[in-house]
């Protein structure tokens, strides 16, 4: 009985993970056209010489993924005029987090 409960609790936890990643993943992509056509375009070759992406590489930033969170809600603010919803917002983040910071 206790092995055909694990067995199941198992195959429950694989099958519900699994649609966490898919979600995430969409939501990455999702975060990435937004990311692209919105931050790539200005802000961002102003401030980093070279590729954009630099940004975000750069030595002791944004080590948290609190920080993250702030600092793409600060820049939906200053530069889109808060045009992003707050879903838009974690799309992004969730991109940033997978391509770069991997927290």
């Amino acid at each position: 009985m206790i092995h055909k409960f694990c067995a199941t609790s198992l195959i429950f936890a694989a099958l519900w993970g699994g649609s966490v990643v898919s979600a995430g993943a969409a939501e990455a992509v999702k975060g990435q056209a937004l990311h692209d056509a919105s931050c790539l375009t200005g802000c961002h070759a102003t401030k980093v010489a070279g590729n954009d992406t630099d940004i975000y590489t750069r030595k002791g930033h944004l080590g948290s993924l609190e920080k993250l969170k702030s600092q793409v809600a600060q820049c939906n603010r200053m530069v889109q005029g808060g045009r992003w919803q707050p879903e838009e917002e974690a799309a992004v983040v969730e991109y940033l987090r997978r391509a770069f910071y991997k927290f």
